[in-house]
């Protein structure tokens, strides 16, 4: 199986630089905390109160879909149950795909790559580092981060588009004046 040998290829890169820095940033990704926070702040100011609210509307949305509707159904063990990989990280006791922490990561970034190129570049790495590290930590499968990856991307379009165009604070001009 393929995805096994990735895996079992990040197993074999463990080392004393790399396992607290991903182990550090899979931290940072859990329960979507640093996008609410980061939404938060962003609703403190009236310039970036458009971009707060959908980071943290594409966030809850991805959280509903990922971990209430679609991991119940898909029902997919983790490669840890399958093979035997030292984790570095308690054991998740939820399904495997997709991924939580990368689909909230992506929608997250997505949303603020959508109101700002500049910060949302900067998001999208720091989102493409959480779905890695969480194959280098043997807790997803390369195809659930993808997934993961997919749905976080879609269900921020789908946030943003939808209170454009039905939410009356959100249809009006964005802070460069154009039409979203």
């Amino acid at each position: 199986m393929w995805e096994l040998d990735i895996l079992r290829w990040f197993d074999s890169v463990h080392g004393p630089v790399l396992d607290p820095i991903m182990v550090g940033i899979t931290y940072s990704a859990t329960s979507g905390l640093v996008w609410f926070v980061l939404g938060f702040l962003m609703t403190c100011s009236r310039r970036w109160r458009r971009c707060g609210v959908s980071v943290i509307v594409s966030v809850i949305a991805a959280y509903i879909i990922v971990d209430l509707v679609v991991k119940p159904l898909v029902c997919r063990d983790r490669p840890f149950d399958v093979s035997d990989f030292e984790l570095l990280v308690p054991a998740p006791d939820s399904w495997s795909f997709p991924s939580g922490h990368t689909a909230s990561a992506f929608a997250g970034a997505t949303a603020l790559l959508i109101h700002s190129r500049r910060w949302g570049a900067a998001a999208m790495a720091y989102a493409i580092l959480v779905g890695v590290s969480r194959m280098y930590l043997c807790v997803h499968w390369p195809t659930d981060v993808v997934a993961g990856a997919v749905v976080g991307i879609a269900v921020a379009f789908l946030s943003v588009w939808f209170m454009s165009r039905w939410i009356p604070l959100f249809r009006e001009l964005d802070r460069d004046g154009a039409l979203l």
